[in-house]
């Protein structure tokens, strides 16, 4: 039943590319050229994609790939999610979540990168981040500034630290 479902929707948005909405609650899309709400658009409530990319979205995003050239606030599930801005909540990435701005909330991920100012935690094989406060799980941790936090894994940076920039198993700044 889902599988005809969604095979439904990807039919009518292929047949229909003109019907794009300005600012929606809700986006179904294929790739960002085929989709309900306009690439240049938000969405406030749900996102079902295989490659979904709008301005800002709140709400719940579930995709394979995910962009968003604004911020984002609420959970995003996907195997690829890119935040440009700001993030608030649950970035759920399969492969690699990345919020090139400040991000507040949980990121999970293989890979998982944040920008200025972020604070929570990261959980993934390999965490990086500009500017961190909070908790870093995983195999590899880097950290250029961190605040005040804890690394956990095999290999921790802490580049802006004095002394012992790099240490095995944990790695600290408070």
């Amino acid at each position: 039943m889902l599988r005809k479902t969604i095979a439904a929707a990807a039919l009518a948005l292929t047949l229909l590319p003109g019907l794009a909405l300005a600012d929606g609650p809700v986006n179904l899309a294929l790739v960002p050229s085929i989709q309900i709400v306009n690439e240049a658009e938000s969405v406030s409530v749900f996102r079902l994609a295989i490659w979904g990319r709008n301005v800002n979205m709140t709400g719940f995003d579930w995709t394979i790939a995910s962009q968003n050239t604004g911020s984002f606030t609420g959970v995003q599930w996907s195997a690829l999610g890119m935040v440009d801005g700001d993030f608030t909540g649950w970035q759920g990435s399969w492969l690699a979540g990345i919020t090139k701005g400040n991000m507040q909330g949980l990121q999970v991920g293989a890979y998982t990168h944040s920008g200025m100012g972020s604070s929570g935690v990261q959980f993934g094989i390999f965490n990086t981040t500009d500017d961190f406060s909070g908790l870093q799980l995983g195999i590899v941790n880097i950290a250029e500034n961190m605040r005040s936090g804890l690394q956990i894994g095999l290999v921790n940076i802490i580049k802006s630290k004095a002394k012992l920039k790099l240490f095995p198993i944990v790695n600290w700044s408070f």
